[in-house]
């Protein structure tokens, strides 16, 4: 129980017995034959401000002092200190309370044992069932929850003599049953989770976006997935992001903060829920009220609410006791995403890391795309509330631009560890192509650098259980309906775009955003040869208003064989991502690509250029060997994206059996968050014990 009051809760007795855990374990025994097992119906631990409800997992409840509570003391963070403080003058408070009660049951026994005999010791006789009992802890969100074992106490140990042996055996000649030694351990932790084991941790996740409550691309999708399948590893995971805009089901923690951004003090507080083990926790704020555009404004406006989210998200380990237990205990790691969130970890490192419930903190940084840093004059520095010394993090030296204040720079400097999403965009990102002017930076610090590809949600993205398929003509299918099921989808498809229904034409596929990075414009360039090969071609994005208009253009010029989708549907994306046989993504780069991800795992065959996540996840087709899960080329030039979906189509029309064994394959993959949620895993124990 460490150093908490816990309560028994009585299903005959309509009161609550709270006992301290300075009790002594005859107290409890006879507590327990006035009431035996059968009317006990749950246990939960007390807080100081009377708060029993604690979902903190049985394993990492270490967090102590006044900010458990959740109350808004308006101590500054300079405080810190007093904070440690105070949590070493309740250790010491705990270990005289210790040892007094060693003491005092030393004398109780001299006074009352004899050699022999118990029945000299005034204990109430206990239930012969007693020793059995394994009471419930309650846990906010999981009922289930149990209290495998508990620390002896001063009393039984002292008892542990030749007289009163503690077996599973009963004393011979006393009505007293013994106490089980295996069902009294002599450490009060619960066993770590099967699969984190002894690493299980607390993580803290933050993003400046998060599905399904705010998403512009793949960022949104990782925050909303990687840490569900973390806290299904056992780790106790929050995640927090601004609130764009209200939601109903979010609850209000009743925490306020207030801070310094520039010459304005902005107030702020935090709402949250809690989805499939995790702690979701939004930072609401007038500054965030942008709707679905949430990087809407100028350069100096997104700056001052990317330092005002990462001020208010690098303190909540200090004033939101999510379950009423606080996540800062020693064992705790952010997880920064992109330059939005770059700020943090030189944050953690300037003012946090040392301090109270911070300390031995460590950061990750994860790039999902480099071309966004955060970039602008020098002078921006004073925006962040940093000691002067610190601005040569700051500081970039670009050939064209001169010298520049970058935010991604001091992330990648100051974090612990960094990651990418994808083996082959750590390999990009140290070129001079591929690191965006930060190159050298990153190769600097290539001893912390990882890549690991992200998952899909498999929830979400699943043939089986999507729901966008159940009407219209569409239907889910699975890897043994393949045959019934895509050509289903495919018609459906075809008559919901107004496209001729034929299953003998190769239906191709792009879901994307119009711009010149995801290669749209291969795409416009191929179209001639396209159209001749007697196909249909279904494009879905938004973006570029001259790329937007060129679709336009296409759908109207060759109604029989194209359609353009202007905008974004998330169900006509999922839709094309069922109905369609080729999926193309010609991008100039890409970090990672869900998208293909999500095609393979729908039965459909991905044509993609080689660069980022796109090679490590799309192994190309090998006839001879019948491997491989699609179509790749080497360089963005329209004639190699007309070779590679040239074969493709080859293959579609003359080979069948291979184009089957190419889309099983395909859905056969384990594209789920369990394998990167593993490798995270491994990232943040490496930055645990980095010295």
């Amino acid at each position: 129980m460490g150093s908490m009051p816990f309560v028994i809760y009585l299903n005959a007795i309509e009161r609550t017995d709270i006992l301290s855990n300075r009790c002594r374990r005859y107290w409890f025994s006879s507590f327990a034959h006035k009431h035996p097992r059968k009317s006990i119906t749950r246990l939960t631990f007390v807080r100081e401000n009377g708060n029993v409800e604690c979902r903190g997992r049985g394993w990492r409840i270490k967090a102590s002092g006044n900010n458990i509570s959740g109350i808004d003391d308006d101590r500054d963070t300079n405080d810190a200190l007093q904070v440690t403080s105070e949590r070493g003058m309740k250790k010491f408070v705990t270990q005289t309370n210790v040892k007094t009660n060693v003491e005092t049951a030393e004398t109780f026994l001299n006074e009352h044992y004899t050699p022999g005999h118990l029945s000299n010791i005034p204990i109430d006789p206990i239930e012969h069932e007693l020793p059995e009992t394994l009471l419930p802890v309650v846990s906010k969100h999981n009922d289930e929850d149990k209290t495998e074992n508990y620390t002896k106490s001063p009393l039984e140990k002292s008892l542990n003599k030749d007289a009163y042996n503690v077996t599973s055996k009963r004393l011979e000649n006393t009505n007293e049953p013994t106490l089980d030694e295996e069902d009294v351990p002599a450490s009060d932790d619960v066993d770590s989770p099967p699969l984190a084991g002894p690493d299980v941790m607390n993580v803290i996740l933050v993003a400046a976006e998060c599905a399904p409550w705010s998403k512009t691309g793949g960022l949104g999708d990782v925050a909303g997935a990687l840490p569900k399948a973390l806290a299904q590893r056992g780790h106790r995971v929050m995640v927090v992001v601004p609130l764009y805009r209200d939601h109903d089901d979010l609850q209000d923690t009743g925490i306020r903060r207030r801070y310094k951004v520039g010459w304005e003090d902005v107030d702020v507080q935090y709402l949250q829920t809690y989805i499939d083990g995790v702690d979701f926790v939004f930072i609401r704020c007038h500054m965030f009220n942008l709707g679905t555009n949430i990087y809407g404004g100028n350069r100096e406006d997104i700056l001052r609410r990317m330092v005002l989210f990462c001020k208010a998200a690098v303190e909540v380990p200090w004033y939101v006791p999510c379950g009423g237990v606080c996540y800062g205990d020693g064992n705790l790691v952010f997880v920064a995403n992109d330059w939005h969130t770059a700020l943090l970890p030189v944050y953690l490192k300037a003012y946090y890391r040392d301090n109270g419930l911070m300390r031995y903190t460590r950061s990750v940084l994860v790039i999902h795309n480099i071309a966004h840093q955060g970039r602008g004059p020098v002078e921006d520095f004073s925006h962040v509330d940093l000691p002067p010394h610190y601005l040569d993090l700051f500081k970039l030296y670009d050939p064209v631009g001169g010298e520049h204040f970058n935010i991604f720079a001091a992330g990648l400097k100051t974090a612990d560890r960094v990651v990418t999403v994808s083996h082959g965009y750590a390999w990009e990102l140290k070129t001079s192509e591929g690191g965006w002017g930060l190159h050298n930076i990153i190769n600097e610090n290539d001893w912390k650098l990882k890549g690991i590809v992200n998952g899909i949600d498999t929830k979400d993205w699943n043939p089986e259980v999507d729901v966008h398929l159940t009407s219209d003509g569409y239907t889910n299918y699975s890897l043994n309906t393949l045959d019934t099921g895509k050509s289903q989808c495919k018609a459906a498809l075809q008559k919901e775009l107004g496209l001729p229904v034929r299953d003998d034409v190769p239906l191709i596929g792009f879901i994307g955003r119009l711009d010149v990075q995801k290669g749209v414009d291969l795409i416009a360039e191929c179209v001639p040869w396209i159209v001749d090969q007697d196909v249909q071609l279904v494009m879905l994005g938004t973006g570029r208003p001259d790329l937007e208009q060129m679709l336009r253009e296409m759908e109207n010029r060759y109604r029989e064989k194209i359609r353009g989708w202007v905008g974004f549907s998330v169900k006509m994306a999922h839709r094309i991502t069922a109905g369609v046989d080729i999926l193309l993504m010609p991008s100039r780069f890409e970090p990672c690509g869900l998208n293909q991800l999500y095609a393979m795992s729908y039965g459909t065959i991905p044509v993609v250029h080689a660069v980022g996540g796109l090679r490590d996840t799309v192994q190309p087709f090998d006839p001879y060997n019948e491997t491989g899960v699609g179509w790749t080329f080497n360089r963005a030039e329209s004639g190699q994206l007309i070779h590679a979906l040239g074969n493709c189509l080859l293959t579609y029309r003359e080979y069948k059996q291979s184009w089957k064994g190419i889309q099983q394959r395909g859905m056969m993959r384990d594209l789920s968050w369990n394998n990167a949620a593993q490798h995270y895993e491994e990232v943040f124990v490496a930055a645990k014990y980095q010295w």
